[in-house]
């Protein structure tokens, strides 16, 4: 049928009024989600469905977060225990050895969670752990103060040694090879490590092998990208004069101008989403894929022995991952059993034994002092670039942090995948 130029007319205003109202809901649901990060196809990541870390505002946890395969319910001696996919090595041997210890009277079971998803996880009450490790102090403390908002309870003891404690840390350093070191060092050895990263992102440093490429953890989805993205920002603050106002400076045009430029050699693949450790065994795998990474100093130390052309470097300063693990002893859902289990287990994994595991799998005791230390080991791969001594700065707060992973995901992560 052919329409007189009346009837397209109204054809016209009905298509208008179609994209006003879809543009109105659009802009409706970006209100009511305000603060949650939208959902951004990256490479191996998949859809909606899957779980995806989000962004909360004060007093506000994502909508549908939840832990992929973790268990819903668990037995009056259960003890769960959220933890981050990179220290399932440590963790998982004390983990065996307290059950096995226990003989049925307890049992610590685990589900392995990035920082952020598990936060926000126990929050919208999809999870309900009595035990949490996280990759940093920040995270427990964010949720103790929304926890308490929220439902006027206190749902974390952070001044109780029981409540927060700390067993083992981890420095962030550059992974690179032995060749590519030679012109690297110089530069992100100092105290203008991040603004060098950015010059030669932009080509104005060159690299004598070509383009210049490195990579990291996606912030969303690994303790160590957050850190990273931390260390990024808490630089541009003190260089710039803005230490004291992180959290503004987390949405600055002027911050993200910089940081953009500094993120344009990134590299963002399957192994940046995957986290720390997967990205670690891509580059030993080919470390030509990328011109160094940023990994924690433990896993490095891994793959140093069968590895002799691999060398770090120390961010000056760095940040440290904590091997901590937080009791929810506020938790309205622990049976006495399981407070009695988690007391216990915690206990245990203060214990020489357990500590000097932890010395196997390379992390620093969180107490110095006394004859548990690293250094012995450190020492012997000095030439690889390992060191007793390094400076280390606290990561921005929570806000601040939680508002540039934000950003981080539309401005970079969001421009990579597209």
């Amino acid at each position: 049928m052919k329409l007189t130029g009346i009837g397209k007319l109204v054809v016209f205003i009905l298509a208008i009024g179609l994209a006003l109202g879809g543009w109105r809901w659009w802009q409706q649901q970006q209100t009511s989600d305000r603060g949650n990060t939208p959902l951004v196809k990256t490479p191996g990541q998949s859809t909606p469905g899957q779980s995806t870390p989000g962004q909360s505002t004060p007093g506000q946890s994502t909508p549908g977060t939840t832990i992929k395969g973790a268990p819903t319910t668990v037995a009056d001696n259960e003890i769960l225990f959220v933890i981050t996919p990179a220290k399932k090595g440590w963790v998982s041997d004390q983990i065996k050895a307290f059950n096995e210890k226990s003989a049925g009277k307890y049992k610590v079971v685990t589900a392995p969670a990035p920082s952020r998803e598990g936060m926000h996880a126990i929050l919208n009450g999809s999870i309900k752990p009595i035990l949490w490790s996280p990759g940093s102090s920040i995270w427990p403390q964010r949720l103790s103060e929304v926890w308490k908002a929220r439902n006027a309870s206190t749902l974390i003891d952070m001044n109780d040694p029981n409540g927060h404690r700390t067993f083992l840390r981890s420095p962030l350093v550059f992974l690179t090879t032995k060749q590519k070191a030679k012109f690297l060092r110089p530069l992100l050895s100092g105290t203008q490590s991040w603004q060098m990263i950015r010059e030669l992102s932009l080509g104005k440093r060159r690299a004598p092998w070509g383009k210049f490429k490195f990579s990291h953890a996606d912030p969303n989805t690994s303790s160590s990208g957050a850190i990273t993205l931390s260390l990024i920002l808490a630089d541009y603050g003190q260089r710039t004069g803005q230490s004291g106002a992180l959290d503004r400076l987390a949405t600055d045009k002027k911050f993200w101008q910089y940081a953009t430029e500094l993120e344009k050699g990134f590299v963002y693949d399957k192994a940046s989403i995957a986290g720390t450790t997967a990205l670690t065994k891509s580059f030993i795998a080919d470390p030509s894929r990328y011109d160094f990474i940023i990994a924690y100093e433990n896993t490095a130390l891994d793959f140093a022995a069968d590895n002799p052309n691999l060398t770090v470097i120390y961010p000056n300063p760095t940040a440290v991952s904590e091997g901590d693990v937080t009791f929810l002893s506020g938790a309205g859902w622990i049976t006495p059993t399981q407070r009695e289990g988690a007391l216990a287990f915690i206990a245990f994994l203060g214990s020489r034994e357990a500590l000097e595991d932890g010395l196997k799998y390379h992390f620093r005791p969180a107490q110095s002092g006394g004859d548990l230390s690293l250094n012995p080991v450190l020492s012997r791969f000095s030439e690889q670039g390992f060191s007793q001594s390094y400076s280390s700065i606290e990561l921005p707060s929570y806000q601040a942090l939680n508002t540039a992973i934000f950003q981080w995901r539309l401005k970079v992560a969001g421009k990579s995948a597209g």
